[in-house]
């Protein structure tokens, strides 16, 4: 079997584990999920942000994690864990339980060197160096947000006054190979940032016929020199996250 064809679009036969299966004990969620790939951010903005926790969390392939109600807004809201695999685990899962609209918060380090922490980046394609869209859709396909979602996207944030970036980013499995030369290929190549969900989340939504969007945080710079160790900027990135959820709240109540 080819490395990159392990999508085969005629095998209709039933999933062995089955996601419709993982969360026995939750009730069927609302049609929008916002899943925020950050830890312990929820929580904090539960009071400020005016939402339910559920008694019950919510369990999927690989994991478990609160879940969060916004009642006004028809809206549920979930941490995905690090790494494409278990994300995926978690939405589809979620979609399983009456999801039709995924709305993405993450963030990404910066590969463009003009992009500074805190900074809001809209993906427009998502190069696939993950493993998990390969099982979602064909391999020449690209990852890509739903375009009228993401031009709506675009239109609030501009509406709010808040600055963005709109490009090209890369998802990827390993962290530890993001190696200067891999960084300054990417460069080369257009992309202005990376992260580790974003494409295998627009392909399983591609698959699912859900509708999916994305919005990143910029959480570190990349120095290229080999002169300055990466640092990540926790505190910064923090208020801007916080923002970024705020922002994309709104933005789903439209749907």
């Amino acid at each position: 079997m080819d490395t990159f064809n392990w999508f085969d679009p005629e095998d209709e036969s039933p999933s062995v584990i089955r996601p419709e299966l993982q969360d026995k004990q939750g009730d069927q969620l609302p049609s929008n999920l916002l899943i925020v790939f950050a830890k312990d951010v929820l929580d904090g903005l539960r009071r400020e942000l005016k939402l339910t926790r559920s008694e019950e969390n919510f369990y999927f392939f690989g994991g478990a994690c609160a879940l969060y109600l916004d009642q006004s807004k028809n809206i549920a809201l979930i941490e995905g864990a690090i790494g494409a695999p278990i994300g995926v685990s978690a939405v589809h899962t979620a979609i399983s339980k009456g999801v039709r609209r995924v709305f993405v918060v993450g963030l990404c380090g910066a590969v463009d060197n003009s992009l500074e922490v805190g900074e809001l980046v809209v993906p427009l394609e998502c190069v696939r160096e993950e493993g998990t869209s390969f099982h979602y859709i064909a391999s020449d396909r690209l990852a890509v947000p739903d375009i009228e979602m993401r031009q709506h996207l675009e239109a609030h944030l501009a509406k709010s006054a808040r600055a963005y970036r709109v490009g090209k980013t890369v998802s990827t499995d390993a962290p530890y190979r993001q190696t200067t030369q891999t960084e300054l290929n990417w460069r080369r190549n257009g992309v202005i940032g990376v992260d580790m969900e974003m494409s295998a989340v627009f392909a399983l939504c591609e698959n699912q016929s859900a509708r999916s969007v994305g919005l990143f945080i910029v959480s570190d710079a990349h120095d290229l020199t080999e002169i300055v160790d990466w640092e990540w900027n926790r505190d910064l990135f923090r208020v801007a996250l916080k923002d970024a959820v705020q922002l994309m709240l709104d933005f789903a109540e439209g749907y």
